[in-house]
């Protein structure tokens, strides 16, 4: 009786300073690396290219909202995907199916330009004029944002690594392709569904090749 009386004691006082966890902590904190991330990746871009010269009248145009959209969307779904991987009990989800939707949108509006576009405008619309630096270019913007977010993503309780790894690659990838879209001027949707789609998919390969070393707890 006398020991349990004990350990009841020494329970009690390891606990006495214990404070609840808000059901929020874990979002919040991969929240705050995944603008950490952005805001490096932003200052990059400031120090380097810059943005583009017409920014200011781009906004208001169609093609600018449409790689905006296309990434931003990708990037909040993957950072669901990442809140869901981040718990050791994380299970299988349809979430990254919904990531099909954004594509299957910009595919209908790129085959609809090329239905519509000149026979010598085909090519264009498809490579426009910097077709083999982008996938590079977005995935140098997505690489703090990877840094950033696989860090958080350490200091939690993933068990799936491989898969949080790639998860965090694809929100790395989306995130760095709407920070490029600052900087790009290409405003064809075939452009964007190859070339945003290969720089967004290859941080998303590194994360999964790294995974299971970075994320290791």
């Amino acid at each position: 009786m006398q020991t349990s009386e004990r350990t009841a004691e020494l329970i009690q006082h390891l606990t006495a300073e214990v404070r609840p966890i808000s059901s929020h902590a874990l979002v919040r904190r991969l929240f705050a690396g995944l603008v950490v991330g952005i805001a490096i990746a932003l200052l990059v871009l400031l120090l380097s290219v810059g943005v583009r010269a017409d920014l200011r009248t781009a906004v208001f145009t169609g093609p600018f909202w449409m790689k905006w959209f296309y990434a931003g969307s990708l990037s909040a779904i993957g950072f669901a995907w990442c809140v869901r991987l981040a718990r050791p009990d994380a299970k299988s989800t349809t979430l990254p199916w919904w990531m099909l939707a954004p594509i299957a949108l910009l595919l209908l509006l790129a085959l609809y330009e090329l239905r519509y576009a000149p026979p010598e405008a085909v090519h264009k619309l498809w490579m426009g004029h910097s077709a083999l630096i982008c996938p590079f270019n977005i995935m140098g913007f997505a690489l703090p944002v990877f840094v950033s977010v696989a860090l958080m993503l350490r200091r939690l309780a993933p068990t799936r690594l491989r898969l949080a790894g790639f998860a965090a690659g694809c929100v790395a990838g989306a995130s760095g392709a709407v920070v490029y879209a600052l900087c790009c001027n290409e405003s064809a949707a075939p452009f964007v569904l190859i070339w945003y789609s290969v720089g967004m998919v290859l941080p998303a390969l590194v994360g999964a090749a790294l995974g299971p070393r970075l994320l290791r707890w």
